[in-house]
């Protein structure tokens, strides 16, 4: 897979992976909470992928990356 394909689903899981990856600007130490998760729409799949912890949902359905996005912002609020 690369940046550049064409294809707009890999472009837009890609984007969505390479921002996940990027370090906050206030830094891991100063504790991001709630984390800051993305539900990137692939057709008739998902992929929730957290910005803060290298958290990934892997392909579900858009319903399920949803709730697991709802639910990791919830357990990393403390």
């Amino acid at each position: 897979m690369s940046p550049n394909s064409p294809e707009p689903i890999v472009r837009a899981m890609l984007a969505a992976v390479h921002r996940r990856d990027h370090v906050h600007a206030d830094g891991a130490e100063s504790g991001c909470h709630p984390h800051t998760v993305e539900v990137v729409h692939l057709g008739s799949a998902s992929i929730a992928v957290c910005h803060d912890c290298v958290y990934e949902s892997g392909f579900e359905s858009v319903r399920e990356c949803e709730r697991a996005a709802s639910q990791h912002r919830v357990a990393t609020a403390s």
